[in-house]
């Protein structure tokens, strides 16, 4: 009996300022990340740079930035980001300018011969300005929605400049391109739309009419028609550009019920960005189907819990706030776990807490500390 009053009285909201369960299981699968992380990167770290460990530092480093970043974000009230969201857009514009000033942004080739602009190189550091822009448009668009009243829509000057900061921003990420990080910015602003109380049949309408563009986007710009046609019939374009994801399926196969050796598998020598979008392929293979239920367990008790928080707070700036940075955490997750499973076409997205890269590990601690402020004690019914 003891042991189930310890449960409930941990599993009771409002019972310490910060959600315990909710900080568990967000740093369980950052350790579970680093795991698995170090587990892909062995052989591309000593493949690249002679080095095994080499990622996993980097990891690492990365990982306490964000643990500390986290800690000052949990304390700053979330009002206060909001407060000055429209400075943090105009700086993440800039940013995302600077991704094409030659000498300050970082080109990258590819095989379909289109370049891609998303990095910027700073004091040896390289840092991508789209990831951190999901926390600047998440508060500004939380903010302008909360305020929004679709009965009464007066366009003043400061909803159509804040409407044209939005645009702005989505564009320039299109333009890099990031066309994952696009879509879901999209699907986060769709559903802020749907907060506000826009009417359902037109909201459904008005996202129908978006299709025929994201078809176009997808049809005819050559690497994602490469990219779709790869999609289609990977297996035909498996010892080239399909290759990738053909080795994601070989990884879940051979990873059977249990996994093999940890470290030992297909994917781990022979994946391309096997730490990084690819991660979970790689944990698939090392801990069978068995671990893969165990990373969905996980990642559905987070998202119930923070769900559950949500529906007892206060104030509606915080639940839009806060459901905004849910959705954001839960499409990502689902579209990555989509891509390398092949129920939809391969597209750059990382897996929060368990791919590698500092600003996407930066970006999802600073927004849970976020989440963390929305939800603490004195902001919940309890």
């Amino acid at each position: 009996m003891e042991i189930f009053r310890f449960i409930r009285n941990l599993l009771r909201f409002g019972s310490s300022r910060f959600d315990g369960p909710m900080l568990f299981f967000m740093f369980l699968l950052f350790g579970m990340g680093i795991i698995v992380m170090f587990s892909a990167s062995v052989i591309p770290a000593e493949r690249e740079f002679s080095d095994s460990y080499y990622y996993l530092r980097k990891q690492l480093l990365w990982g306490a930035v964000g643990l500390f970043l986290f800690l000052i974000f949990c304390q700053i009230p979330y009002q206060f980001l909001v407060k000055w969201s429209f400075v943090f857009s105009l700086l993440s514009l800039l940013l995302l300018i600077a991704v094409f000033i030659p000498g300050l942004g970082k080109s990258v080739g590819t095989s379909y011969g289109r370049s891609f602009n998303r990095w910027i190189q700073i004091a040896g550091f390289q840092i991508q300005p789209s990831e951190f822009s999901k926390i600047s448009i998440l508060l500004f668009a939380s903010y302008f929605f909360y305020n929004f009243d679709f009965k009464k829509i007066k366009w003043d000057q400061k909803k159509i400049i804040s409407l044209v900061v939005i645009f702005l921003t989505l564009l320039l990420i299109v333009i890099e391109p990031a066309f994952g990080t696009t879509v879901e910015l999209l699907l986060v602003l769709f559903f802020f739309v749907l907060l506000a109380g826009f009417p359902m049949k037109r909201l459904f309408i008005l996202g129908a009419s978006v299709i025929p563009l994201l078809v176009v986007l997808v049809t005819q710009v050559g690497y994602r028609k490469k990219r779709l046609e790869i999609w289609l019939d990977p297996y035909k374009f498996r010892f080239d550009e399909g290759h990738q994801l053909v080795t994601s399926f070989r990884a879940f196969f051979d990873g059977g019920t249990s996994g093999k050796a940890i470290g030992t598998g297909y994917a781990h020598r022979y994946l391309a960005y096997s730490h990084t979008d690819f991660v979970l392929s790689s944990y698939v293979e090392d801990f069978g189907f068995v671990g893969f239920c165990f990373f969905l367990l996980v990642v559905l008790f987070l998202m119930v819990r923070i769900f559950l928080l949500l529906q007892r707070t206060k104030d509606k700036l915080g639940y839009f706030l806060g459901a905004g940075i849910l959705i954001l955490f839960g499409f990502q997750t689902i579209l990555n776990l989509f891509v390398i499973t092949g129920i939809v076409p391969v597209t750059g997205i990382s897996l929060p807490f368990l791919s590698y890269g500092g600003s996407s590990l930066l970006t999802i601690f600073i927004l849970f500390g976020i989440l963390a402020n929305i939800t603490c004690k004195e902001n919940l019914v309890v």
